[in-house]
């Protein structure tokens, strides 16, 4: 019942323009930060996406490397990990920092060397800018470098010459001439990759063999790359791993391995969604002064439900509810302009990145449905809560 009076009151002819003015703007007001609330949520979803995609280049589902220290993961570790259900392919790799000379140039980078399986696990191939990704052929072992490395050694070209790698190759230093345990080798470069510019300045790969050249390994590798089969639950796979092998050996997620990246952009996210939330306050408020209007505008109305036994409470709730729906349809208009805006960019791409500061061409967006659900929740909350305020002052002062 008060549902029928509070869309009819709604409804109905004004006597007073100014109202029905009022009521607009309240409407618009709430428009606005709702949709800017999907737009902005929805945007960060997109960045988080890409961000993830990126770091599916550089990290496997799962790493496997021994709790403490270096090396220690071989073929026999490799085989117990293939035949574990839900594995679908695995690559051996020694992952440790060296120092790349070119010339009169030098770059400290972390080289990566990794076997025939890497792609597998791995698709670096979909990001090489230059060149080709195979870093092993026949008896040859070859350099791929980020495209900043490349840039900072002065290398302009795959046919530029050899780039001289030095690395500590695991033996005793000397308290004198410390050099004598530094191992370096002459590798050709066969491709560079793009990925991020935290990557393509700091990160190179070659072939296993030479790594372990390089670095002093006499057999195996420091990590082992898992790669989980599709639609297969990767926790679910890690802690059935973690379990086979034991504490001697450190299971670790994609996820995991950065969490601290994901939970600041998760911050940044709510923290954006909350700074939203305060413009819609805001906003709301001018629902207050609609609702007064109502209350006044409806004097005469008021009276001939008191007089027919309606009370407070009931004439209370009519323009609670009248408050609703103003606020409910503007905030369902801004959810469908958001949604709209969201997947018109998602879909044709009509906001662009600046030039030259990323690797995509057009804003990353991605509609979510619970960021969804949870804006429609709050506004609600906050309407009821405005609505519940400006009548239930304004029935009171006028009763007395």
């Amino acid at each position: 019942m008060q549902w029928r009076f509070a869309i009819k009151y709604l409804t109905s002819r004004k006597s007073h323009s100014v109202i029905n003015v009022i009521a607009t703007v309240s409407l618009l007001a709430v428009v606005v930060p709702v949709a800017a609330m999907v737009i902005l949520l929805s945007v960060f979803n997109g960045f988080e996406s890409l961000v993830r995609d990126l770091y599916k280049v550089v990290d496997a589902d799962i790493e496997i490397s021994v709790r403490d220290g270096f090396g220690g993961v071989d073929e026999a570790l490799r085989q117990r990990v293939d035949a574990a259900k839900g594995v679908e392919a695995t690559s051996l790799i020694t992952e440790r920092q060296a120092l790349f000379s070119y010339h009169d140039n030098r770059v400290a980078v972390r080289l990566r060397g990794v076997d025939e399986n890497y792609n597998k696990v791995v698709p670096i191939e979909e990001f090489t800018s230059q060149g080709v990704a195979m870093v092993q052929s026949g008896n040859e072992d070859r350099l791929m470098l980020g495209e900043e490395v490349a840039y900072r050694l002065g290398l302009y070209s795959m046919t530029m010459g050899n780039i001289e790698v030095y690395s500590l190759g695991g033996g005793h230093i000397g308290s004198i001439l410390p050099t004598v345990a530094m191992h370096s080798e002459k590798l050709p470069i066969c491709g560079t990759f793009l990925i991020d510019r935290q990557h393509a300045a700091s990160f190179a790969i070659t072939s296993l063999r030479a790594a372990n050249r390089i670095f002093g390994v006499e057999s195996g590798g420091d990590i082992l790359l898992v790669k989980v089969a599709d639609g297969v639950s990767h926790p679910k796979v890690a802690d059935r791993l973690q379990e086979a092998l034991g504490d001697g050996y450190k299971v670790t997620l994609r996820e995991e391995k950065n969490e601290s990246f994901y939970a600041i952009m998760r911050y940044e996210k709510w923290a954006i969604f909350f700074v939203s939330l305060l413009v819609l306050v805001v906003a709301s408020l001018s629902i207050i002064g609609t609702v007064i209007m109502l209350v006044i505008e409806k004097q005469e109305e008021r009276t001939t439900l008191l007089s027919i036994g309606a009370d407070n409470n009931f004439i209370r709730g009519i323009f609670v509810r009248e408050g609703l729906l103003i606020a409910g349809i503007g905030g369902a208009i801004g959810l469908v302009i958001g949604v709209a805006i969201t997947l018109a960019q998602q879909h044709f791409g009509f906001v662009k990145m600046p030039n030259g500061n990323f690797l995509i061409e057009n804003y990353p967006v991605e509609l979510q449905a619970t960021d969804l659900l949870v804006i429609f929740v709050v506004f609600v909350a906050v309407a009821l809560v405005v609505s519940v305020v400006a009548t239930s002052a304004m029935i009171k002062s006028k009763k007395r």
